[in-house]
């Protein structure tokens, strides 16, 4: 707010009674002030307009009114005497002098994920866009530009150039819209002035030193979890840096950060192009008969979000992938089903009903679904905790909608399994001439076995240190993976092995116990009696890491975190004639714990 407007806003408080006589001698006692004021500036460091007009004639109320004025006057004429405290208003004020921007954004453990450039016309509008994802999961590096009205996208790893979009740089727009700090900061100013935020800033006395804002949400607000920092240059005024964090687990932990890299510096035009990129032989799409989203019509923005997420499963259950494409990755339908390749949905489990996004970047609606699906001979829940769905604004069609965010887990259908401590030998779990396909669902079993592994919620590896000591518990083994013995001693404990026998070709080994523990290992130990020598693979799924031991030699290390999915890992073997003792270690980090394993013909 400029002094003038702080001098209003005071005066209307005051509710002084107005009178032509008051205003009349208020107006002669300025004057007056002010006139001596300039003749005694030479000698002294401030003018003396409070001595002057205390000593009038008018009532003490008018007085402090004539005081407050003066002062304003004062301070709005001679700036330069009695230094400001920063606003909100002097960045809004520095990025109308802004033509090119350049940006990068960084995510958990500081690890760059998107690069943006802007360029500006004169009033300040956002006219040529480049946002670059180095990694888009199955996807690869992804590319979008928008420049002259015209939308494209570039898809390297899959040699894709899409064209020709009509709605591609709206779409654009959401994502930029959430990173655009003057759009972000003139939306704080409104916000304030409404209450919506509190804002706390902290203007630090050594000039190189960034001026920090602190934003928070009020109590019981749909973002009351969430608070952003934001760095301000002294000198610039401009935004250089905004960091975001979530309350979770009774600390606020870090989502993401915003680097502005570089201001009003010249951006290579062709850097708005794809001409000096894509390749001779890359496959061009046509995308301008391509309609995105869902038209909201009569239902409501939660309707809406609740419908799109509900077309978006049908689609993918009836294989529809130019539907499913045109509902969230805008994407011709050759892309929309390599991404969905192997997953065979088979019905919707549930969809909850929309409500409003609780990040206060988001502006939209989230939606959440369960679905079932099969992939490899194996039955998964896919849990889908957020759907985001927001507004696409055309000059055509304003009221369209569409998938801007899928985040979900992938759960294996729990199976059941039977553990039995009595006729623990080789035989029970013996293969006799194991077939191709055929999964393996008994097996001896040892375990859980507790497994020293620091990991929070929400980072698997509490630091480089605990994860050199859980990499270092995973590598150590005690076992003789050749002679078979019912009974082992594991540091200075002994344990039993049991026989398990699982229904399902996924093998669940939460059931092994009774209460929720992340961190365990067990091991499983199967025998195949082969009439011949044989060279196959043995395919591989688990949740997490797994070790596995062909007569005695390991033939295969994989440490990591996963889920179960048919054949993750392939593994040659060859099983020789006659009996060939096959042991596995699978271990746990968090959430679903269990195997499958198979010899391929391969």
């Amino acid at each position: 707010m400029r002094p003038a407007d702080n001098i209003n806003e005071l005066i209307k408080k005051l509710k002084l009674k107005a009178s032509p006589d008051l205003d009349k001698r208020v107006h002669n006692d300025i004057s007056r002030a002010l006139t001596k004021s300039e003749k005694t500036k030479s000698v002294q460091q401030e003018p003396n307009i409070w001595r002057t007009i205390m000593n009038s004639r008018i009532p003490k109320l008018a007085a402090a009114a004539v005081i407050i004025i003066a002062a304003g006057i004062f301070l709005y004429t001679n700036s330069t005497i009695v230094p400001t405290a920063y606003a909100l208003q002097d960045t809004i004020e520095a990025y109308n002098s802004v033509s090119s921007l350049h940006m990068g954004i960084t995510v958990w453990q500081g690890t760059r994920t998107d690069e943006v450039w802007l360029e500006c016309d004169r009033y300040g509008n956002i006219s040529r866009i480049r946002y670059h994802t180095p990694n888009s999961g199955d996807l690869g590096s992804v590319t979008i530009v928008e420049s002259d009205g015209k939308s494209e996208a570039w898809l390297p790893r899959l040699n894709v150039h899409m064209s020709g979009y009509r709605n591609l740089g709206s779409v654009l727009g959401v994502y930029v819209s959430q990173v655009d700090p003057k759009g972000l900061v003139e939306s704080l100013y409104q916000q304030e002035l409404l209450g919506e935020v509190i804002l706390d800033v902290n203007e630090p006395v050594q000039k190189d030193k960034p001026i920090e804002i602190s934003v928070t949400y009020p109590e019981g607000s749909l973002s009351e979890n969430w608070k952003k920092v934001l760095y301000i240059d002294q000198g610039t005024k401009l935004v250089k840096k905004i960091d975001k964090f979530e309350f979770k687990d009774e600390q606020y932990q870090h989502d993401s950060t915003i680097e502005l890299l570089d201001y009003n510096q010249q951006i290579d035009p062709a850097i708005f192009s794809f001409e000096r990129e894509i390749p001779s032989d890359a496959i061009v799409m046509d995308m301008t008969c391509v309609e995105v989203g869902l038209l909201q019509g009569d239902m409501t923005e939660e309707e809406t979000a609740t419908e799109i997420t509900r077309q978006l499963f049908e689609a993918l259950i009836a294989k529809d992938y130019i539907r499913a494409g045109q509902l969230c990755i805008v994407g011709p339908a050759f892309l929309t089903e390599q991404l969905f390749e192997g997953v065979n949905l088979i019905e919707i489990t549930s969809i909850e009903p929309a409500r409003p996004s609780t990040d206060p970047d988001e502006k939209g609606f989230t939606c959440s679904g369960k679905v079932l699906f099969k992939s490899g001979g194996l039955f998964y829940v896919q849990n889908v905790p957020k759907v985001e769905v927001r507004q696409i604004n055309t000059a055509s069609e304003p009221n369209r909608w569409m998938i801007v965010g899928l985040s979900g887990n992938v759960y294996p259908l729990p199976g059941s399994v039977t553990v039995s401590k009595s006729s623990v030998d080789l035989d029970a779990v013996t293969y006799d001439n194991l077939a191709p396909g055929e999964f393996m669902k008994k097996w001896l079993v040892l375990g859980p076995l507790p497994y020293p592994y620091p990991v929070n919620k929400n980072v698997h590896f509490a630091s480089e240190e605990a994860e050199r000591e859980a990499r270092a518990s995973f590598d150590t083994d005690s076992l003789d993976f050749l002679n078979f013995t019912p009974k082992v001693k594991i540091d200075n404990t002994e344990y039993e092995w049991a026989v398990l026998v699982s229904e399902d070709n996924m093998v669940d080994l939460t059931q092994l116990t009774e209460e929720h523990d992340d961190r365990k290992i067990a091991y499983l130990w199967a025998q195949i009696d082969m009439p011949e020598d044989r060279a196959g693979t043995l395919g591989i799924g688990s949740d997490d890491g797994v070790k596995v031991w062909l007569n005695g030699e390991l033939v295969h290390n994989n440490w990591m975190h996963r889920i179960v999915r048919a054949d993750n890992d392939r593994v040659p073997v060859t099983l020789r004639k006659g009996k060939n003792e096959l042991v596995l270690k699978v271990q746990n980090v968090i959430d679903p714990w269990g195997f499958c394993c198979r010899l391929l013909d391969e």
